[in-house]
């Protein structure tokens, strides 16, 4: 992205610029919000909980698919083509192009019942470190018993003919244990299995890319009733595993009702349980899970939604989804109190979800993040 061109447009634009580059905090996600029958062709919805605001963007190659968000200024977005990709968010720049992830067959094969939209529960997303190229890594959680593929995408001398470049490659598991999800922590990569054990990856290991348990699950989580969801959350300190609890409702639709977190102890080789964030939030859903320190973001216009010591969560509840074309989900939405134990709904509006679609959360590039910023200035919002 060629900052130097942008700042030539206007004052208000290089005045964004400079905000961004030196004051701005890391990206604070957006809420994607579901596609629906009476969206636009060509627009998606975007909930801003910084100022409690709903925008619009021209994303018309996502129209009709499953999206994933990532914190990285790209979706991953798969329709009834079988045929994903990654779509940027940075639409503003024409040089940006989506990048095409190679053909799910080795994961249909393993999956060859599974619908278009159930097929991959989350896809998973990591930017490699040569900056001079977009380069990625991306995982995939995928049929009935979560089994684990990866892929690398891109240019650059990260990828350099290693494993997984241009094709999908199924993670050695001859424990046949249960991905929920992956996380990068201090360059190495974790997942999260079964009802909390922790495992390590060597994905170019000179044999086959293969798996290997790093601990135990937390005790306190061991005979938890289901359904339950599990993430793993890096910060910068820590390494988190979040535990996400519910009830099933009327209608196949399920209600989240409390979280547990745990921090992992290195020395120790244990889980340890966390009842305080801090001044950061947690965002979970069926994408990348990250955590986002909060003290630094600004309330806009006073409609701020933004808390401390927080988990923000999406609705990745996709097993009650018994039909196509029926939609089941997509209304478990909401921000949790660490230390009240309160749930909140997010105030983003009426949404009716297609069948297919729920919302995400995901993370603006700088390009974004400028144009949210003059759109804010400007007051243009989406009814």
């Amino acid at each position: 992205m060629d900052i130097k061109a942008i700042v030539a447009v206007c004052k208000q634009w290089r005045s964004a610029c400079s905000e961004t580059e030196t004051t701005r905090p890391p990206p604070f996600p957006l809420l994607k919000l579901s596609e629906t029958q009476v969206d636009s062709n060509t627009r998606q919805c975007f909930f801003n909980l910084c100022d409690g605001r709903r925008y619009q963007l021209e994303l018309s190659r996502i129209r009709g698919k499953r999206c994933w968000g990532s914190p990285h200024g790209w979706v991953i977005a798969l329709g009834p083509d079988y045929e994903p990709h990654l779509e940027p968010l940075e639409h503003l720049d024409e040089r940006v192009a989506p990048i095409a992830l190679p053909p799910l067959n080795p994961i249909r094969r393993m999956a060859p019942i599974e619908e278009w939209f159930r097929l991959v529960h989350k896809f998973i997303l990591f930017k490699e470190s040569d900056h001079e190229y977009l380069s990625f890594l991306v995982f995939a959680i995928f049929g009935p018993i979560n089994r684990l593929a990866f892929t690398r995408v891109g240019e650059g001398a990260d990828l350099n003919n290693r494993r997984g470049q241009g094709e999908w490659v199924i993670v050695n598991n001859p424990n046949h244990w249960e991905f929920k999800d992956v996380a990068r922590f201090q360059g190495q990569l974790y997942g999260l299995c079964d009802n909390g054990m922790l495992v390590r990856f060597e994905l170019d290991d000179p044999q086959s890319a293969r798996v290997d348990r790093h601990a135990y699950p937390p005790a306190r989580t061991q005979d938890v009733r289901e359904p339950q969801k599990l993430y793993l959350v890096e910060s910068q300190e820590n390494l988190y595993g979040v535990f996400r609890f519910g009830e099933l409702l009327e209608g196949s639709l399920n209600k989240t009702t409390g979280f547990s977190v745990f921090k992992f102890n290195f020395s120790g080789s244990n889980w340890e349980e966390v009842k305080d964030l801090g001044n950061h939030a947690l965002f979970v859903g069926d994408s990348n899970s990250w955590c986002i320190p909060t003290i630094p973001l600004i309330s806009v216009n006073g409609g701020s939604i933004v808390r401390s010591n927080s988990i923000f969560f999406t609705d990745d509840n996709w097993e009650r989804q018994m039909f196509a074309g029926v939609a089941y989900g997509g209304h478990d939405v909401g921000v949790f109190d660490m230390a009240s134990g309160d749930i909140q709904p997010l105030p983003f509006g009426k949404d009716t979800p297609l069948y297919y679609s729920r919302p995400i959360w995901v993370a603006p590039s700088l390009l974004f993040s400028v144009f949210c910023f003059l759109i804010i200035e400007k007051s243009v919002f989406c009814s």
